[in-house]
């Protein structure tokens, strides 16, 4: 049986990579046909904003909870865990941003460009986090 934490970790996590991904396909659809309105874009990019926030919310709580790795920190676990915040959740909090404003030109085809670097930088994190956390433990 999944824990509250667990749960709310893969909730979140799968928010984050789902807004992203799923903001990044609709940009490629855009290309083929650019006369489509860019509200349905522009909404995602919101709740991308939205699951960023929660998925660093509920990071920075596994952090807390995960005081022996902080406790034993080195250069190795420093480095891996540095990326995992910068790629994971600044990363794709940085691209969405910059994908709206970019929208504002508008310019589908940078924003989706932009928000492929985003789900690039988004995976990485998840992947760090998951390299970090102790067995049956809330990734950082």
């Amino acid at each position: 049986m999944l824990g509250l934490g667990q749960m709310a970790e893969m909730l979140s996590s799968g928010a984050l990579l789902g807004w992203l991904l799923t903001a990044m396909l609709l940009g490629h659809y855009y290309l083929n046909w650019p006369g489509m309105k860019l509200e349905p874009l522009q909404r995602l990019l919101i709740g991308l904003l939205w699951a960023v926030a929660a998925r660093a919310m509920v990071s920075a709580i596994g952090l807390a909870f995960h005081q022996q790795l902080l406790a034993d920190i080195n250069a190795v676990v420093g480095g891996l865990l540095g990326l995992r915040w910068l790629a994971g959740i600044i990363g794709p909090a940085v691209t969405g941003r910059m994908a709206q404003l970019t929208l504002r030109i508008p310019n589908t085809q940078s924003a989706t460009g932009i928000l492929y670097a985003g789900t690039i930088m988004a995976l990485l994190g998840e992947l760090v986090a998951e390299l970090l956390a102790p067995p049956g433990k809330i990734p950082l």
